[in-house]
C-alpha cells in the first residue's frame, strides 16, 4: 500500500507513524576514527538501535571525510554495513577512491547511499565499518570534528512494494 490517503478516505495510524520518510537511526562520529591499517575491519559509527520492519524499504545514508597519510598515491578504501548484534552484512558498499597529491591526510568528501529492506523484522544497531580493499596499502582514517561530524543515517522511505527489485537483507 503506497504511503498516500486517497482523496476522501480516512487517515489511520498507521500512515501518520510511517509517513516517509522519516529517520529511524543515526549516529555521528565527531573525532578520528581508529586507523584503518589491514583487512581487518574497524567500526567507524554504530547507529541508535531501530526497528526495521519487513515489507518497508529503508535508506541507509554514509555522509563523511575519508583520508590516508600517504602522499602521491591513490588507494581503495573498503566500507560496509553491518548488523550490530550479529555482525551480519546488510550491504557490501565496495571500494572508495582515496587519493592524495603532493599532500599527505587530504579528505575526501564521501556520501554513499543504499536502499534495501529486511527479510524479516528485526530490532538492532547499524554499524559502518572500514577496512584496505584486496591490494590497498595506505593507512586510511575517517576523519571528524565537532564541526564536521560523519553521519550515518538510517530512514524509512516507504513500502518496499513501492519500490521493486530491492535487495534484502
Amino acid at each position: 500500500m503506497p504511503d498516500v490517503v486517497p482523496p476522501g478516505r480516512v487517515i489511520t495510524s498507521q500512515l501518520i507513524t510511517y509517513r516517509p520518510p522519516v529517520v529511524v537511526a543515526h549516529g555521528t562520529l565527531t573525532s578520528n576514527s581508529s586507523p584503518i591499517t589491514s583487512s581487518t575491519e574497524v567500526t567507524v559509527i554504530t547507529t541508535s538501535s531501530a526497528t526495521l520492519t519487513a515489507g518497508r524499504a529503508y535508506r541507509f545514508e554514509f555522509t563523511g571525510l575519508i583520508q590516508h597519510a600517504t602522499a602521491s598515491l591513490v588507494d581503495l578504501c573498503y566500507l560496509r554495513l553491518r548488523r550490530g548484534s550479529n555482525n551480519a552484512s546488510i550491504r557490501d558498499i565496495r571500494s572508495v577512491v582515496v587519493a592524495n597529491r603532493a599532500t599527505a591526510s587530504r579528505n575526501i568528501g564521501v556520501t554513499l547511499s543504499v536502499t534495501c529492506t529486511p527479510a524479516t523484522t528485526i530490532t538492532d544497531t547499524v554499524i559502518l565499518t572500514a577496512s584496505w580493499d584486496t591490494g590497498s596499502t595506505a593507512t586510511f582514517t575517517v576523519a571528524a570534528t565537532s564541526s564536521t561530524p560523519a553521519l550515518l543515517t538510517v530512514w524509512d522511505v516507504g513500502p518496499a512494494s513501492d519500490m521493486p527489485g530491492l535487495g534484502t537483507f
